[in-house]
């Protein structure tokens, strides 16, 4: 048992270096729930229990522990993107196609579960619940895209205690906290000039600063001058925030209940996570100021319906309800080394989203378990809210998996197939898109247009032993 626990405490510390998940959401966590497609609430019989239903815990009749990976390779295209509404040459009348510079996604899981009474179940595990990673071409001249967002991220790591409590043969409960920690990030190349526009800005310029300098300068002069200034220095140039929230919490709540030998239900809760970020605003890897951002992980709610007509068929379906209109709108406020205090603020306006799962599993003989899933995922993101550093679309996950069975050790697999249910266009409707291209000087009014596609390719392994 010593063994164990130290191997756990490694994996633990392995996890909180280097997770990651992909898109807005996570794709699976451990193999077996992810090839079932994550209808696994009402099934939860491994030490993932511990997300998707901390009731399940209590099926656990010996120590286990459980460790692995899920990477996705994500293929996604940006087609027809121009910027319409502009007098600068490098946008008009040009039509680009970029496509992704997106890093693998790697998200390891590990966990461990074990029971202390014939009633009582303890379990803990680590892992990626929400996680982003974006990142596109950083040439402008070949992605006009990069004074949207080139780099962004945003992911929450979280180590999960949790107890399960066995009511009789029918009803078990289950609660955990999720004790994590967050971080978020971008970069850009803002865009405030056309060419022609940066003659006309520096010479105003040195008028208010002439002005300020006799002081005889208006109020309403010196907040032009002061937004000049910034925006001389930030254009052409490469703009990073490093966001992070060291300290996070929020609590996972199940219950399972079997009311016949082929029927079982699953209802697990998991809560709102209240974030404070903060960090530094780079321009080109040098610290120029502090930000913070308050932007809250959201609720879920999964619930699920498994029916095993027999010892070696089971099938599930479940429906995951998120909370993603928690957040209105992204708010960064920056404080510089130097000069004024200012904000970069998104709006959001997200919608809640459900997601349909469904997973089925065969028990082909006493080595070889197979397993099959598909998720529907809609976009919780808006036309009009839509950009570069949340692209988002409504997606279909098909998986296929197998368990393979070695006395004392099982080693799950899963692979997995993600679609664009179709090209998301951008049709000139999204204020956060269209503000990146705003001209101060020409007061300008810019129109982004583009249609984009793709899938991503996802497989995992986790390999489980059981004292």
């Amino acid at each position: 048992m010593k063994k164990c626990l130290t191997a756990l405490f490694a994996g633990l510390v392995l996890i909180v270096t280097t997770a990651y998940a992909g898109c807005v959401d996570t794709f699976g966590i451990g193999s077996k729930a992810t090839a079932m497609g994550g209808a696994y609430s009402a099934y939860a019989d491994d030490p993932f229990a511990v997300y998707y239903n901390p009731a399940g815990l209590t099926q656990i009749t010996s120590p286990t522990l459980a460790m692995g990976v899920h990477v996705i390779e994500p293929d996604l295209e940006a087609k027809g993107l121009r910027i319409e509404g502009t007098q600068d040459p490098s946008f008009q009348g040009r039509s680009f196609t970029v496509s992704d510079d997106f890093p693998t996604l790697a998200a390891p899981h590990i966990g461990f579960a074990m029971p202390l009474t014939d009633r009582i179940a303890l379990g803990v595990a680590a892992y990626a619940p929400w996680g982003l990673e974006v990142e596109w071409p950083n040439d402008p001249a070949k992605n006009p895209g990069v004074h949207s967002s080139y780099h962004s991220y945003y992911k929450r790591i979280t180590v999960t205690p949790t107890l399960a409590y066995k009511i009789n043969e029918h009803v078990s409960l289950g609660f955990g906290v999720s004790i994590g920690r967050s971080e978020a990030g971008g970069k850009k190349i803002p865009y405030y000039f056309s060419n022609s526009s940066i003659p006309v800005a520096q010479g105003t310029l040195a008028n208010l600063e002439a002005l300020k300098a006799a002081n005889i300068i208006t109020p309403q002069q010196e907040a032009a001058r002061i937004r000049l200034d910034n925006a001389l220095k930030m254009h052409g140039q490469v703009l990073e925030l490093e966001l992070s929230d060291d300290l996070n919490y929020s609590f996972n709540f199940g219950i399972m209940y079997k009311p016949m030998d082929t029927i079982t239900l699953g209802l697990t809760y998991r809560s709102e996570t209240s974030t404070d970020f903060d960090g530094d605003l780079k321009r080109n890897g040098v610290k120029i100021g502090k930000a913070t951002m308050d932007y809250n992980h959201p609720q879920q709610i999964q619930a699920g319906i498994r029916y095993a007509p027999h010892d070696r068929f089971s099938m599930e379906f479940d429906l995951v309800w998120t909370e993603w209109s928690i957040n209105k709108r992204q708010v960064e406020h920056i404080t510089p080394h130097t000069g004024a205090p200012f904000d970069l603020a998104y709006d959001r306006n997200w919608d809640n989203t459900r997601q349909i799962r469904f997973g089925a599993e065969y028990v082909l003989s006493e080595l070889i378990t197979l397993r099959c899933g598909y998720f529907y995922d809609p976009s919780p993101i808006p036309d009009d809210t839509l950009d570069l550093m949340w692209p988002d679309a409504d997606k279909k996950t098909y998986s296929i998996g197998a368990g393979f069975h070695f006395g004392n050790f099982t080693l799950d697999t899963v692979l997995q197939y993600t679609a664009v249910e179709q090209d998301r266009i951008v049709g000139g409707e999204s204020d956060n898109f269209n503000k990146s291209y705003i001209d101060v000087i020409e007061q300008n009014d810019p129109r982004v247009f583009a249609k984009a596609g793709g899938h991503l390719l996802g497989a995992g392994l986790t390999l489980s032993y059981r004292f």
